[in-house]
């Protein structure tokens, strides 16, 4: 207990100690902002609408109620602060990396648990070899540091940092919380299985009495325990939906569950005999069709689960339904059915590789433009190699099919064949599926090194500490936008969403030339960038590149000729270089796509109202679209009363546009804005003479 109880603390302070300085870093201006500043729910905190919000609301083409509580819970009691938002991650995988631990453990001495079931020794008349293999079985103290390392590699490893740094990934460690919770209720729920049954015998058979049932049974306790977490890990992330197939995993190793009428696995993961021969096919392992000494039939297991399976099924289409919605799902006519397939292959060897050797880590990973199909063939066949020797080791070694499937398995939601968003792959998607393969590789390790004893050792204490060296690098790349992204596009030049981000996060700095390079950079590696064209636009505007500005626009217009903003943004620059009748087009257009726009109704009337061009003017067509914009703001807009009033001198209106400017006067005194107060009491002198407001081309 005191061992197990150092352990923990160690994996929460070490962990902690890593993601420590987070507490100090601001938000990353690639999804951040929706969870700190742009969404009014959240940042109303805690009450009757934003709760109803959180389980009705999609952010991000997401779903994830448990997730937006969360961020509720924090805005309510520290406001929008990022440093807190961070800190909670790095909270919520101090806990994974402890609760993982406990997992491991808790499933490692079930063994122990069930004196009348001694799963460790084999039977009299078993063969000679699996006595051998079941007298060298590894001691529980070395199935705890095993445990202890894999926990340690889960929670230091680099490929963790972006589920952790980022605040708008507070769904991947929540996730990763339910999901250890389930699976250390499970455990206990195996373990009450096997306690509250009673072996009956007879004469060539065996069989169990019936489990107690009473609400107060720890049987029923955990299996409903198990439940709830698991619906709060959907809730959280719907990646959780393969769970189920990850319990089944966990039933054949390490809790021994699984049995056939000749042989069964012991929790210890050794094949124990039934019969002298001791050889089995895998076939008679899927097709077992009767209960043996502690074990069940994969019919009763399956039977077990449906209640998983059913909420699986349902959250799975409940998100596509929802990302599609959103359109956050990548339509089949822009990545075929060959590209997906073709980048899951490569994507399951590259986080392995990943896993192995960290470098060139990334938010985004572009999707290939072209994929050399004889490589994704090798790849491919490597994986079913891979596959075929886990299975021919099922009952030597089940850990190797347990961690490999277990891989295989969880990635299917991410792994692309549905395409939600740009990535070919990410980071953040391997927090929970790389627990297997790190399960097996640890195993693995220890039982080819267990006669050695000091290189075991060694190799437990360095690879942790080498993650942790590594991860701690890793984490200052996140302190703010522009290193991040500038690491990101070191590590993957060609990539069009790294330069755009890179240049958002320069733009906020206030770095506005380095800015429009970012910006530049990506239209040219995706000319159909609507949003990198439409940033570059603005900042050309804002620096006096009214040319290049206009020629960004014209570019968008191209690419979506009924882009609203577009129009509306380009009579600005038009109307700034004295193109006036190009400027009173682009308005127009503006109001015909978007009616209700308060903007592009108040510039197209006080175009028509104070245009030097009589040509242009139109006082009561001014007077009507400025009203309709006013109504809109229910008249508490300023400039919107105070182009109103100039509307009405044009139209000749002269007491309505003395008596609206006086509106305007104290509308602004309330305010306090200064300057509008000013410009609407040298307009109201005008009206008191009878004469129109006309602009000046300085004026613009």
């Amino acid at each position: 207990m005191r061992r197990n109880i150092f352990i923990c603390l160690l994996l929460a302070g070490v962990t902690l100690a890593i993601y420590w300085p987070v507490r100090h870093y601001g938000i990353i201006y690639y999804d951040d902002p929706y969870f700190i500043s742009e969404t009014p729910e959240i940042n109303a905190g805690l009450n009757g609408h934003s709760l109803a919000w959180a389980f009705t609301g999609v952010v991000l083409a997401n779903w994830h109620p448990a997730t937006n509580l969360t961020f509720l819970f924090t805005h309510q009691f520290w406001g929008a602060n990022p440093g807190v938002e961070h800190l909670a991650n790095a909270i919520f995988h101090a806990l994974n990396a402890v609760l993982l631990f406990l997992v491991l453990t808790q499933m490692m001495s079930l063994r122990h648990d069930d004196p009348q079931q001694p799963y460790d020794l084999p039977p009299r008349n078993a063969n000679k070899t699996v006595n051998a293999a079941i007298t060298a079985t590894t001691p529980q103290a070395d199935a705890t540091w095993r445990s202890a390392v894999v926990a340690a590699i889960f929670a230091w490893h680099p490929l963790r940092v972006e589920s952790v740094a980022w605040i708008a990934e507070r769904k991947d460690v929540l996730c990763g919380f339910f999901f250890m919770l389930t699976l250390l209720c499970y455990a206990r729920y195996a373990q009450c299985v096997t306690s509250d049954a009673c072996q009956v015998t007879g004469p060539g058979k065996a069989m169990r009495a019936p489990l107690r049932s009473r609400v107060t049974c720890h049987v029923s306790l955990y299996y409903w325990l198990v439940l709830l977490f698991f619906a709060l890990g959907l809730m959280s992330k719907p990646m959780l939906v393969t769970l189920p197939f990850v319990l089944l995993l966990l039933d054949f190793w390490p809790l021994g569950r699984v049995t056939s009428g000749k042989w069964r696995v012991t929790r210890l993961g050794y094949a124990s005999a039934r019969q002298a021969s001791g050889k089995n096919s895998v076939a008679q392992l899927l097709g077992a069709t009767k209960r043996s000494e502690g074990g069940s039939t994969l019919n009763h297991l399956l039977f077990e689960k449906w209640p998983f399976f059913t909420l699986s099924a349902i959250f799975s289409g409940l998100t596509y339904l929802v990302q599609k919605n959103s359109a956050g799902v990548v339509p089949w006519t822009n990545i075929g059915l060959g590209d997906r397939l073709g980048n899951a292959a490569t994507s399951y060897l590259k986080y392995l590789g990943k896993t192995i050797w960290p470098t060139d880590l990334a938010v985004i990973y572009p999707y290939p433009k072209s994929q050399d199909e004889l490589a994704v063939w090798l790849t491919a066949l490597w994986l079913l190699a891979v596959s075929i020797f886990c299975v021919g080791q099922l009952q030597r070694r089940p850990y190797l099919a347990v961690g490999w499937f277990w891989y295989l398995g969880t990635l299917v939601p991410v792994i692309g064949l549905v395409q939600a968003g740009e990535q070919a792959m990410a980071d953040r998607y391997t927090y929970i599926p790389l627990i297997g393969p790190v399960i097996s590789l640890v195993w693995l390790v220890a039982e080819f090194f267990q006669s050695r004893k000091i290189l075991l050792s060694a190799a437990a204490v360095i690879v942790p500490v080498a993650c942790v060296g590594l991860t701690v690098r890793q984490v200052q790349c996140w302190r703010n936008t522009i290193a991040l992204f500038e690491h990101n596009v070191t590590a993957t030049p060609e990539n069009a969403s790294a330069h755009f981000t890179l240049g958002l996060g320069l733009e906020h700095a206030g770095d506005t030339n380095r800015a429009i390079v970012c910006y530049r950079v990506a239209t040219a590696i995706t000319p159909r960038d609507k949003e990198a064209h439409q940033n570059l636009a603005s900042l050309l505007r804002q620096q006096g590149h009214l040319a290049a500005a206009r020629d960004e626009y014209n570019t968008l217009l191209v690419l979506d000729q009924n882009d609203f903003s577009t129009h509306l943004s380009l009579a600005g620059v038009l109307a700034a270089q004295g193109r006036t009748d190009e400027s009173l087009h682009q308005l127009q257009e503006a109001v015909r796509l978007n009616p209700d726009s308060v903007e592009a109704l108040n510039n197209l009337a006080w175009m028509l109202a104070t245009s030097p061009d009589a040509s242009i003017r139109d006082g009561t067509q001014a007077v009507q679209l400025v009203q309709r914009a006013c109504e809109l703001m229910h008249y508490q807009k300023t400039i919107y009363i105070g182009t109103l009033a100039a509307a009405y001198a044009e139209a000749g209106r002269f007491d309505d546009a003395m008596a609206t400017a006086q509106k305007a006067i104290a509308l602004a005194q309330q305010n306090g804005e200064k300057d509008l107060l000013r410009k609407n009491r040298e307009l109201l002198e005008l009206y008191r003479h009878h004469k129109a407001y006309r602009e000046s081309a300085e004026s613009r």
